[in-house]
């Protein structure tokens, strides 16, 4: 799943990182050195919840 633009908010921190989170979801909220590293991390975290959520989905 590819994030679009208009589906997250990044960030810059005073420390000179990047926070990424959903425009939706401000918990689902990630850190990265870059703005592609936390663009990443975003989307990699967006991968494993939706693979927990079938796996839930399945056992119930």
């Amino acid at each position: 799943m590819k994030l679009n633009r208009e589906e997250y908010v990044l960030e810059r921190t005073s420390d000179g990182g990047y926070f990424a989170w959903l425009s939706n979801n401000m918990q689902c909220n990630v850190y990265g050195d870059s703005p592609e590293e936390a663009i990443n991390n975003l989307q990699e975290l967006m991968e494993e919840l939706m693979d927990e959520m079938y796996l839930v989905e399945d056992f119930v």
